[in-house]
C-alpha cells in the first residue's frame, strides 16, 4: 500500500486505498468519514497515522508490493477499532469518571510519530 500521489484530499492515505479495493476514492473517503464520526474521531487519528507511516507513491514510477503496509493498516484498524470498543463498553474510564479514550488516542499517534523518528535516524 502507498499513498497516492495524484488521487489525493489531504495525504493520498484514502487514493491509496482506493488503489487497493475495488471502489472509487470518493466512496472511500465517504466510508471513513463516516466511521470516524461514528468512533468520535478514533479513525481521524487512524488516518493520521497512516499518512505519517505509508510512503507515498512515486510520480516516476510504478511502486510493487506494499503488503506489509496492508498488514500495518490491518492491526492499525485492529487497534482503533479496539480501544473505540473498549470505550463503548466503560473500560477506558477512570474510577473518579474521568475518560482514557482521547488520551489513549494520543498515546498511540505519539508512538507511531516516536517509531518513524526512530527510522529516519
Amino acid at each position: 500500500m502507498y499513498r497516492s500521489f495524484t488521487d489525493r484530499v489531504l495525504g493520498g492515505v484514502c487514493g491509496g486505498l482506493a488503489a487497493l479495493l475495488p471502489l472509487s476514492s470518493g466512496w472511500v473517503r465517504a466510508l471513513w468519514l463516516i466511521i470516524a464520526l461514528v468512533t468520535l474521531g478514533a479513525f481521524a487519528v487512524l488516518y493520521l497515522a497512516l499518512w505519517l507511516l505509508v510512503p507515498q507513491q512515486s510520480p516516476t514510477q510504478r511502486q510493487q508490493g506494499g503488503a506489509a503496509w496492508l498488514m500495518l493498516l490491518v492491526l492499525l484498524t485492529a487497534l482503533v477499532t479496539a480501544l473505540w470498543l473498549a470505550q463503548l463498553n466503560g473500560l477506558t474510564q477512570l474510577a473518579d469518571g474521568r475518560q482514557l479514550y482521547f488520551p489513549l488516542l494520543a498515546l498511540l499517534l505519539s508512538i507511531i510519530f516516536f517509531v518513524r523518528q526512530l527510522g529516519r535516524a
